[in-house]
């Protein structure tokens, strides 16, 4: 069973995940090519997939827009999978976006002990209900933003230890 789904999610990554033959026409990323010319970016193993996976999720909470754009260019100097931290992004989109930000706003005022009205703002008062708002959702997000990528450094350094010791099992090999 963990097999298939295993082959089945590698398959579709490999199948989906940009080249870097692609990446180096796309007049956007031109200035940024001989830097993404790195073999080790664009290769999955145990340490650029976790990294990846934790920038691309931090990066998507963080940032509602160029969101995959920021997630790739970061992922240069943080020697992470580039595809992988811009396909991770996209765990954040507008359908996850509004719950998203509502439980940002809810745990950034319940770590400041702050309950404004962030549902319907006071007739007349529209400046002052934003600024009694944006201080607990900016701390949520980011809050937010660092523990899923810690969870999903985690999980997906846990993967890969099972997918390998899975791969090593079936070669009758101890891992």
């Amino acid at each position: 069973m963990f097999s298939i789904a295993t082959t089945s999610v590698s398959g579709f990554v490999r199948r989906y995940m940009p080249t870097r033959e692609s990446v180096h026409t796309n007049r956007f990323l031109k200035p940024f090519a001989h830097r993404l010319g790195d073999p080790a970016l664009w290769r999955l193993h145990r340490r650029s997939v976790p990294r990846a996976v934790a920038l691309g999720l931090g990066v998507g909470v963080i940032i509602p827009f160029m969101h995959m754009a920021i997630a790739a260019l970061l992922a240069i100097p943080l020697r992470a999978n580039v595809a992988l931290a811009a396909a991770f992004t996209l765990l954040v989109n507008p359908l996850t976006m509004p719950p998203l930000y509502y439980a940002a706003y809810r745990m950034g005022a319940w770590e400041l002990g702050h309950y404004a009205l962030a549902v319907r703002p006071p007739t007349g008062h529209t400046s002052g209900w934003l600024q009694e708002t944006l201080g607990p959702w900016a701390l949520g997000i980011f809050t937010i933003a660092i523990v899923v990528s810690v969870a999903g450094y985690a999980v997906s350094a846990l993967a890969w230890r099972v997918r390998l010791q899975v791969q090593w099992a079936r070669r009758g090999r101890p891992a």
